[in-house]
């Protein structure tokens, strides 16, 4: 049963929920090689200074760059290492984990490292620098950790005709795969009673748009526009 089926056998109206975060401990996957450790490698590359540490130190933002890209899309079950990057950066993009100005200038740098071959000059390596740190730092933050669990509630005045008054949504990783757990409440004495549940797989448009809510709940940015993302997601499963 799908997410969309899951709502309508418990007469669930998601169009009028709220919807809330409910915390999460939800942590990045752990690489062998980390995008700190490129970009740290970068940082002594441009301290040391002269023609071979200032290539050597675009080399490794770049590296740096590519590398955060896959941690984030591998943390969310896609096997991204054998993709080119174009298609890492639209799942990003998909999945909102990156502000659009900055997804643009990451873009940017990557196209000139990747294609330019002249020499670089100081001030193109510390731009390209300073992106690659704004980048792997703000990735970071925002996994301290990512409030994964969305919390789908209905008003009491809409809840009749269904026994579930709230649904609740986390992520999890198993060696199976990444997905969102689904989990159905009645209301009860306590905090609920849990009367059905199913998965939303990695991959699947519903994945890409909860995850892109929660960061959006997260960072308080362009909340509306998640909202409207999910709804279209929900009207086309």
């Amino acid at each position: 049963m799908d997410f969309k089926q899951f709502c309508q056998a418990h007469e669930f109206n998601i169009s009028k929920c709220a919807v809330n975060l409910a915390g999460g401990s939800f942590t990045m996957t752990e690489l062998k090689t980390s995008p700190v450790e490129f970009l740290n490698l970068a940082e002594d590359d441009f301290e040391r200074g002269g023609l071979s540490a200032l290539v050597n130190a675009m080399t490794n933002s770049k590296r740096a760059i590519i590398c955060q890209i896959d941690q984030l899309v591998i943390s969310f079950g896609y096997q991204s290492l054998r993709w080119n990057v174009p298609k890492k950066l639209e799942r990003l993009r998909a999945l909102g984990l990156l502000a659009p100005s900055l997804l643009r200038k990451i873009v940017d740098v990557r196209n000139i490292l990747e294609h330019e071959y002249k020499i670089p000059d100081f001030e193109f390596v510390e731009d390209s620098l300073d992106i690659a740190s704004l980048f792997v730092m703000s990735a970071s933050a925002m996994f301290i950790p990512f409030e994964d669990v969305l919390e789908f509630s209905l008003p009491e005045s809409t809840c009749r005709g269904s026994s579930v008054t709230h649904i609740n949504v986390g992520l999890c990783r198993e060696p199976r795969g990444v997905f969102y757990k689904v989990y159905a409440y009645e209301p009860d004495e306590n905090s609920g009673r849990c009367v059905d549940q199913c998965e939303i797989p990695s991959g699947h448009i519903l994945f890409e748009a909860m995850v892109k809510l929660s960061a959006s709940l997260m960072l308080r940015y362009k909340v509306e526009q998640a909202f409207e993302s999910f709804d279209k997601a929900y009207a086309q499963v």
